[in-house]
């Protein structure tokens, strides 16, 4: 009697484990126009468990945006070619970040047109040393944020985005200042991907990615995008976060 308890307890256990982690993955599919003009289905798995998001088009072929938490707001579906995802990834304590990714797909292989981010805001009140603060001037807040726009010219995918920034802060009110303007962004054909700029790379990089390297450029040119204090590069079909002088550090599209 003993035994079947403890059988049934774990039967249970296991369901309820499984169901857990089934109501973590939510699957959706979309179907839209490929850059080749033919209807294409893509698949998207959003896994909260393994936080990723991956694409899977009707060919097999796979794309994964990671550090995926959650999304912002629905997936859309953007001038019938590109799938715009909204989405939240780890930040610091008391920092939000949110980063906007561009998957299309051009004879059933799919690319990450771009993948940025487009929203990053904390509010500080606190302070190690309550009594200096007694009238509460430490309370600084940063918001920054980019609202997309794409329309099909009559020559080339055109995308816009407006780029707003604003500082707040009590004890420095010098600081204080909110700024807006409007990003053009370039579609290039070749490489399926959306840049504000072209940059040529010259001398020794360190690339941070799963297999860490030096490499050296000589001059080659590579479609940018440049927001704020990021930079996001497109090298060999590649997205990397260019900082500070000669670092960069890939965003990976890996699934495995």
């Amino acid at each position: 009697m003993r035994n079947i308890f403890i059988l049934i307890f774990t039967t249970a256990l296991t369901f309820i484990s499984t169901n857990a982690i089934s109501q973590t993955i939510e699957k959706l599919s979309f179907t839209l126009s490929s850059l080749s003009n033919e209807s294409a289905k893509v698949n998207v798995e959003l896994d909260n468990v393994n936080e990723r998001i991956t694409f899977t088009s009707n060919s097999k072929e796979k794309l994964c945006i990671n550090g995926y938490r959650d999304l912002v707001e629905n997936i859309k579906i953007l001038d019938d070619k590109f799938i715009a995802v909204h989405y939240i990834v780890r930040g610091g304590t008391g920092v939000k970040i949110r980063m906007t990714a561009l998957v299309c797909i051009s004879k059933g292989k799919l690319y990450k047109a771009l993948d940025v981010l487009s929203t990053e805001s904390y509010v500080f009140k606190d302070t190690y040393n309550k009594a200096a603060d007694s009238l509460e001037l430490y309370d600084e807040s940063s918001i920054y944020t980019l609202k997309f726009n794409l329309r099909n010219g009559k020559q080339n995918f055109q995308l816009s985005a407006i780029q707003h920034e604003k500082v707040k802060s009590k004890h420095n009110k010098k600081n204080n200042y909110e700024k807006k303007d409007t990003l053009k962004f370039y579609f290039d054909e070749k490489n399926k991907v959306f840049y504000t700029k072209s940059v040529s790379l010259k001398g020794n990089y360190k690339i941070e990615s799963a297999k860490n390297k030096q490499r050296v450029f000589k001059g080659e040119k590579y479609p940018l995008t440049n927001l704020r204090d990021n930079e996001y590069i497109f090298i060999d079909k590649v997205w990397y976060n260019k900082v500070h002088d000669n670092n960069l550090i890939e965003i990976s599209s890996s699934c495995e």
